[in-house]
């Protein structure tokens, strides 16, 4: 087959603009990371795998003590918290941007995270990057707030040389927003795409069939049979119109209603009562055949989870997922940690040189930037209390 004639669709619409915005659109409606977001909090395989995931690119924090428990900002945050922030944007959307405030002096003070879905690239006129980013809290109107443009704010790109003509600028420090480093795998200034983008498609599936699995347990015909016994016609008036104000009638009608409430969960095993006109000589009970969906699904939801955690290299202990026989024993979640900790290396090593970089004029020097990788604790057996002898009696 010829690559050039094969056809793809695309994962993220390129040259999409807003010129009212003054932004490069990060996908066709602008609003890619934002599904992203909605996707993985719909799948419980995808949430397990991105949480397992971050915790891993995080590690233990800053190796060095005095730089983990750094306070960072006005908001009192510590650096290690600012650390978990970057590394949870890194992993959804491989990507991260962290705001530097500098003072009159043109020295950092504070470092803040900005949270990726928030950021956009700027354009100019005719459509070139100016080397800009745009930010907004609510680029698709999720929060139900009108969108106002003098709500975005256009921060210049991260380049400490720059600082002081740009506080010149913006007419003194008070007035100055500040640098961004904005980070992607994919290259500068660029939106990339989302690490698990491929299997995107699997976690809707699986959300899919949590759907059909609750509205089968919550919806579906779920009674033990169906018992027909002799009933009483209707009562009429004299011209033959069924008499809605009969007590009996309403009865009946009352009856005919419980039909619609013997649907899901709360009336499961329960027997249906069901009146006829014609007589019987002994009422009948007939079984109730349900037609349960659950069955249909079961290899789907298996393969789709399995996809998704392959795809974010999840060992199945670190799932909760018994591996035999063996269970969950000490050595193999050591090899799992292991493991997460080779596959998110590269992760781990582009934080600690974006930290380096935006604290390389910090008034406090730091060395060492590393992080910590993610150590397994295992639970360690607390032998019974010996119980003291009891003397004899005298």
């Amino acid at each position: 087959m010829r690559v050039s004639a094969a056809q793809t669709a695309p994962r993220i619409e390129q040259n999409q603009y807003s010129a009212v915005k003054r932004i490069k659109s990060y996908g066709q409606n602008n609003d890619y990371p934002q599904k992203i977001l909605q996707i993985v909090d719909s799948s419980g395989t995808g949430r397990v795998c991105f949480n397992i995931y971050t915790k891993f690119i995080s590690g233990g924090g800053f190796k060095d003590q005095t730089l983990a428990n750094l306070v960072i900002n006005d908001n009192q945050e510590r650096a290690n918290s600012l650390l978990r922030k970057c590394a949870k944007d890194l992993r959804m959307f491989n990507g991260f941007a962290l705001l530097v405030k500098y003072d009159y002096k043109a020295a950092p003070f504070a470092i803040y995270n900005i949270p990726f879905e928030h950021c956009r690239l700027e354009i100019s006129r005719d459509k070139l990057l100016t080397g800009r980013i745009a930010v907004h809290p609510d680029w698709t109107g999720l929060r139900g707030l009108p969108f106002k443009l003098q709500d975005i704010k256009y921060c210049n790109a991260y380049n400490p040389a720059n600082v002081m003509n740009e506080i010149n600028a913006a007419g003194g420090p008070e007035n100055y927003l500040g640098q961004v480093l904005y980070y992607t795998a994919d290259g500068d200034f660029e939106y990339p795409v989302c690490p698990f983008d491929a299997v995107v498609t699997d976690m809707l599936t699986e959300e899919s069939v949590s759907t059909v699995k609750h509205r089968n347990a919550k919806f579906n015909f779920l009674p033990a049979g169906v018992m027909v016994r002799k009933g009483i016609k209707p009562k009429t008036t004299e011209d033959g119109v069924i008499d809605e104000n009969d007590p009996y009638n309403q009865e009946q009608a009352a009856s005919a209603d419980e039909i619609k409430r013997m649907q899901g969960d709360a009336n499961t095993c329960k027997i249906w009562v069901v009146d006829v006109d014609a007589d019987e000589e002994k009422p009948e009970f007939i079984k109730f055949e349900v037609a349960n969906f659950d069955k249909q699904y079961e290899y789907t939801e298996g393969t789709v989870q399995e996809n998704i955690a392959r795809m974010s290299f999840i060992p199945p202990i670190l799932r909760g997922i018994d591996t035999g026989n063996k269970g969950f024993g000490s050595d193999l979640m050591k090899d799992a940690f292991n493991f997460m900790n080779s596959v998110t290396d590269d992760e781990r090593r582009a934080l600690e040189v974006a930290f380096m970089d935006v604290m390389q004029l910090w008034p406090v020097k730091f060395t060492d930037y590393t992080l910590a990788p993610l150590l397994y604790v295992a639970q360690q057996e607390v032998a019974p209390p010996v119980k003291p002898a009891i003397p004899p009696a005298q």
